[in-house]
């Protein structure tokens, strides 16, 4: 049994943030898909919120990292860390 004790939480925050910004880069035509399926939306403002949702959500995942390793630590120096049971292959 070994236990996570701390985490990194600007390496969380990094890597977080990168999944978020790949997530938004896949789900972003669907979104503006829906977003355009009430009316018209131009080629600029287009553009312009894809990059704005990629942006985002790449900066929310960041901080929401950041955020999660922090309270992680700051639980698990008083309350003990995540138990887990690893095997080698």
């Amino acid at each position: 049994m070994v236990q996570i004790k701390s985490l990194n939480s600007t390496s969380l925050a990094k890597v977080l943030g990168l999944m978020y910004l790949i997530l938004a880069v896949i789900f972003s035509p669907f979104i503006l898909l829906m977003a355009s399926a009430g009316g018209q939306i131009g080629l600029t403002e287009s553009v312009i919120m894809i990059l704005a949702i990629i942006l985002f959500y790449g900066i929310a995942g960041g901080i929401g990292g950041f955020l999660i390793g922090a309270i992680y630590n700051f639980i698990a120096k008083r309350f003990g860390g995540i138990e887990m049971e690893l095997e080698t292959a």
